[in-house]
């Protein structure tokens, strides 16, 4: 490969492999029957050693040595993402990322079947295989001070899990007296909408088409747990969860998935089929999704907003809209991590990262998961829990493999916070034409500065680019102070 067309046809071949692994998990999510899991996981396991072969082929070193030699800036950062690629898949063998795939797509199985009968004890053996398979992973990728770092930079490059806990003891410390105070304001208010599954589905329809997500490049289905999966340059899925009686919690889904999939509708053409098309790092990725679901979605402007489409929808709801602002953002510390509002979801994660971490680093096993994080859980958010399924089965990541993923979520927080006040720094408030629904100025403005730029620089980098500064938690915190002063002030 000693051509720009050759490596990026090498490059377009992966990520076809890529995108046929996706099309199975996403099939699996959607509509797959639960007993053709074990055909499914030999066949990803197929997929997954032609894929494997592709990135760690010899002939990277030849195609890597041409591209060192440009110095074209756009060219060098493609560089640093396709070595960085290769450098870690040249440490995997075949066999451990064959063995990896099969032991995740039976892990999900067997995950949901505990979670059918309420028992983590059914899905213990399958977690302890891929926990093993993780380890085996830090070992084979090589690490600095602890194995989960490996894991941690695979998701957010650069990270290191010490650094994460000062600051997420930090941001803990923070969000607790902001938290009570919230809950304390908010007990006994109104709860809830019950809007009926067929109705919200077509309002999520109509706001993710406001949003300017391309339904000619996507779609939106359902699932037990809402995901955004990328089958095609022009093919990014969405998924929802409906429940009747929760129709903001559904709704912020949809919004949530959508913010990832304008993201991904909108990486650069020119890197079309290469490393470079894709999100610069998962807490940058969830920025997306967080901006769009908090910032915009839980807004003033946006209740106005909803307020319309769900009276066009269901003309004999209601409902005052100070009350409707109120629902839409009310504050009270559960159970799942998904319905969790904005002061209360980082502990949640604080909590799975605190747990994961010590289980990849060795120092739990994964048997004592359950004990561990009923007694977190009462630590940091203050609540018993006697359910696995309210509990350590609530979330799909670990049985997929995704040890190292939680804290790009509470990353996100923080990145989004801080972009979008930079946004409306440069915008202006956007409250009155959020509530008109347009959010076009909001998208051409997050394409042009974000999503344009793909993973040709990092998170840090480009938020030192965009807002002037890298990460900083206190504009998340400022956001939230401020978002209290205008619900109970």
């Amino acid at each position: 490969m000693r051509s720009i067309k050759e490596i990026r046809d090498k490059e377009q071949k992966i990520k076809d492999y890529e995108q046929i692994l996706a099309l199975q998990s996403w099939d699996m999510e959607t509509g797959m029957p639960r007993e053709a899991a074990e055909d499914r996981a030999r066949q990803m396991a197929l997929v997954q050693d032609h894929l494997t072969k592709e990135l760690q082929d010899p002939a990277w070193e030849d195609a890597l040595s041409f591209l060192d030699k440009e110095e074209d800036d756009g060219i060098r950062r493609w560089y640093r993402l396709l070595n960085k690629r290769y450098r870690e898949n040249s440490q995997l063998p075949p066999d451990f990322m064959t063995r990896f795939v099969k032991a995740t797509a039976l892990s999900r199985n067997a995950w949901l079947k505990a979670r059918e009968a309420d028992d983590f004890s059914l899905f213990l053996p399958r977690l302890e295989d891929v926990t093993r398979l993780l380890r085996e992973k830090c070992e084979l990728l090589g690490f600095e001070a602890e194995p989960y770092n490996a894991l941690l930079d695979q998701y957010e490059p650069g990270a290191r899990a010490d650094h994460l806990e000062q600051l997420f003891g930090d941001l803990a410390s923070e969000l607790k007296p902001l938290l009570e105070r919230a809950a304390s304001e908010t007990k006994g208010g109104a709860v809830g909408l019950t809007v009926p599954v067929e109705s919200q589905r077509r309002i999520s329809l109509r706001v993710l088409k406001d949003m300017g997500y391309d339904f000619n490049a996507g779609r939106l289905d359902q699932s037990v747990h809402p995901f955004t999966s990328t089958l095609g340059y022009r093919d990014v899925r969405v998924t929802s969860s409906f429940k009747s009686d929760d129709f903001f919690n559904s709704l912020f889904s949809t919004v949530h998935e959508g913010g990832h999939g304008l993201y991904e509708q909108n990486f650069p053409e020119c890197w079309r089929g290469t490393v470079a098309a894709e999100g610069a790092s998962m807490g940058l990725h969830e920025s997306q999704s967080r901006m769009w679901e908090n910032m915009i979605g839980r807004s003033r402007g946006f209740a106005s907003y909803l307020k319309g489409v769900l009276g066009e929808e269901l003309p004999g709801i209601e409902i005052p809209e100070d009350d409707f602002y109120r629902r839409m953002n009310r504050i009270e510390p559960g159970h799942i991590r998904v319905d969790a509002d904005e002061y209360s979801y980082n502990l949640h994660i604080i909590l799975r990262f605190r747990l994961e971490r010590d289980l990849i680093n060795g120092r739990v096993e994964a048997c004592k998961l359950r004990e561990l994080w009923n007694d977190s859980f009462r630590d940091l958010l203050g609540l018993t829990n006697s359910s696995d399924l309210t509990g350590v089965l609530q979330d799909i990541h670990w049985s997929e493999g995704y040890m190292g993923y939680f804290p790009s979520y509470t990353l996100g927080n923080l990145y989004a916070a801080q972009i979008w006040d930079t946004l409306v720094g440069e915008l202006g408030d956007q409250n009155s034409t959020i509530a008109k629904g347009e959010f076009q100025a909001i998208l051409n403005w997050l394409k042009e500065k974000i999503h344009s730029k793909g993973a040709l620089y990092t998170a840090e980098e480009l938020l030192a680019e965009v807002c002037g500064q890298g990460p900083d938690s206190s504009f998340f915190i400022s956001y939230l102070k401020e978002k209290q002063c205008a619900l109970y002030d």
